[in-house]
């Protein structure tokens, strides 16, 4: 009876359950149909210290492993010069793969990462934000309050200027602390981890587009000017209206991006991508 394929730590190569002589590709949630030979070259095969002169092995006129045209090396001998086994079988057939070899993160598991760290932000804000909270929290009450007794009593109702002002004058220490803690967590986790913990929940991380590597401050805060910035002019009236709009934006610019970038990771020059089990 045939085993079922068992499934990995993370995306990579793994040896096929169904051939030992071949590596089959799993992309994190799923087996591909992506294989690549898993024979490394033998003493007979080798050409090492015998190649012909000017002769690449394994291409056309060669000696390696077979007469094989250039890109169609099959495992034997050496690879000819500039073979990539991702190139050659799982890059070729995803173009959610970068040139060496990261897959980019697909758009439902940034979703749920961002969600994630939102909620973790949100409750360390009203932590620190408490007492702002519960002034805001009263200054609605009493103006409810005096509403209601207006309707029933029939006396003029409070200003509603007056309570924007006054709900405004306590929000705004809220928005402020809350935009201070989300600078500290995404810098702190995103320099030292190349992740926040809701990214890291999710399998994936950040690094910058030209390979892999860790962020540096200056690179962890571009990626969070267009919030900071959109959260500031949510505050200012008639402007806010295009701050969310440019919020909505910026994460769904991911969804046609060929390389599922968001707004916020073409002003760092960053990708999000799968996490490598070993990471």
């Amino acid at each position: 009876m045939t085993q079922p394929p068992m499934t990995p730590p993370g995306p990579g190569w793994y040896e096929d359950q169904q051939d030992p002589t071949l590596l089959r590709y799993f992309d994190g949630v799923v087996w591909t149909a992506n294989t690549t030979p898993r024979r490394s070259p033998t003493a007979e095969a080798s050409v090492i210290g015998r190649a012909t002169p000017g002769v690449i092995p394994g291409t056309a006129g060669g000696h390696g492993a077979g007469s094989q045209g250039p890109g169609e090396w099959q495992g034997g001998g050496v690879p000819p010069a500039g073979y990539n086994a991702y190139s050659q079988t799982w890059v070729a057939s995803r173009r959610d793969v970068l040139p060496d070899g990261a897959v980019l993160a697909e758009w439902w598991r940034r979703l749920l990462g961002r969600i994630i760290d939102g909620v973790i932000v949100a409750v360390a804000t009203l932590l620190i934000a408490f007492p702002f909270v519960t002034q805001a929290m009263s200054t609605m009450s009493d103006f409810f309050e005096k509403t209601l007794r207006a309707a029933e009593t029939g006396v003029a109702p409070p200003s509603q200027t007056a309570f924007a002002a006054d709900f405004a004058e306590v929000i705004l220490p809220i928005t402020l602390i809350g935009i201070a803690v989300s600078l500290v967590y995404e810098t702190f986790f995103l320099v030292t981890r190349g992740a926040t913990p809701g990214k890291m929940i999710v399998g994936t991380v950040v690094r910058p587009v030209d390979g892999p590597g860790p962020l540096s401050v200056v690179t962890a805060l571009k990626r969070q000017v267009i919030t900071v910035g959109t959260s500031l002019l949510s505050l200012v009236p008639v402007v806010s209206v295009f701050a969310s709009g440019l919020s909505l934006l910026d994460p769904a610019w991911l969804l046609w991006d060929a390389k599922r970038q968001a707004l916020h990771d073409k002003v760092a020059d960053t990708v999000v991508v799968l996490r490598h089990p070993r990471q």
